[in-house]
């Protein structure tokens, strides 16, 4: 990669919001982030409990739902950490980040340098290593929406990274002086996973399985639904007034997601704090080239212009 940040981001978001309130907008604090994750935690270990007392019973169906996008999302406290904007202590990222990680299968170390990435080369194809390409078929979009080739992927990397295995594209977002690092964390996580399947086995116990590692997996379908629409079908362009959606959501939702809907805010400003971004969007929206009216109506939109590509090829 021999372009430079500046080669591919533009300059047309300097001027968006006076510098005292940029200031204002990026203090940081413990006290968000930590009642935050608190709830985020609680809520888990709520739900894991309604799940565990809802077996034999139709309640078992909406809860494990409830519980699967509890475990996905906890990918909102894993990035927020992944930017150090989610607390203002260092450790406090550093942990946080580490314990979601693991709870989602998704190293944090190596999370980060690959969000890092992604961030320096938004939508530029070939460069950024999370650009969701725009389906070009129903069978497609489906087959992203299920989540099968990002299990695949996870699997693979957590399995490669723990073996030393580092690809070619991988060295080119991860620093060589960190590659000792993220090898040895992929090695703990998965000696993590043994512990907890030599317990499970020595005390013939599936609660694991049912209250963590089901649900977790069929909770990537949500987690799905929500990160595809910051991206996809947006330009492939510098401009991030434009290659990024923000999407109107409720306030759950927006809880859920630790706020990253304001997604396009996000990207122009990465240094302000996720509990911040309501208040940034407010100088930011009249600037950008789309705002999504829910994540439903965004992916009927998608769907749409799907179809309509298809019904033009066969006339």
């Amino acid at each position: 990669m021999n372009y430079v940040r500046a080669n591919w981001h533009c300059n047309n978001t300097k001027n968006l919001v006076d510098r005292k309130i940029l200031k204002s907008l990026m203090k940081r604090d413990n006290y968000h982030g930590l009642i935050h994750f608190f709830f985020h935690l609680s809520f888990i270990v709520l739900t894991g409990i309604l799940l565990e007392m809802s077996f034999g019973t139709l309640w078992i169906v909406p809860t494990f739902i409830i519980q699967g996008a509890l475990l996905a999302f906890l990918f909102a406290p894993l990035h927020e950490c992944i930017h150090s904007s989610a607390f203002k202590s260092r450790n406090i990222n550093r942990i946080v980040g580490h314990i979601s990680g693991l709870l989602i299968l998704r190293p944090f170390l190596y999370s980060k340098y690959r969000h890092m990435a992604h961030h320096t080369w938004t939508q530029k194809p070939g460069y950024d290593p999370d650009q969701v390409h725009f389906p070009r078929s129903l069978k497609e979009y489906l087959a992203h929406m299920s989540s099968l080739k990002i299990w695949h992927r996870l699997t693979k990397n957590l399995i490669a990274l723990a073996s030393g295995k580092i690809s070619e594209e991988e060295r080119s977002f991860i620093p060589n002086s960190e590659i000792r690092l993220v090898v040895k964390e992929a090695r703990l996580m998965l000696l993590a996973y043994v512990g907890i399947l030599i317990i499970s086995i020595w005390f013939q116990s599936w609660l694991a399985v049912y209250l963590w590692l089901a649900p977790r997996i069929v909770g990537e379908v949500a987690l799905r639904a929500f990160r595809m629409v910051e991206h996809t079908g947006m330009e492939e362009s510098p401009n991030m007034l434009a290659n990024t959606r923000t999407t109107e959501t409720n306030f759950l939702v927006r809880a859920l997601y630790w706020n990253m809907p304001y997604h396009a805010e996000h990207h122009i400003f990465p240094n302000v704090p996720y509990h911040a971004l309501p208040e940034l969007h407010k100088y930011v929206k009249p600037h950008l080239s789309e705002i999504g009216q829910g994540v439903l109506r965004v992916h009927w939109n998608i769907l749409n212009k799907i179809v309509t590509k298809q019904s033009s090829k066969l006339t």
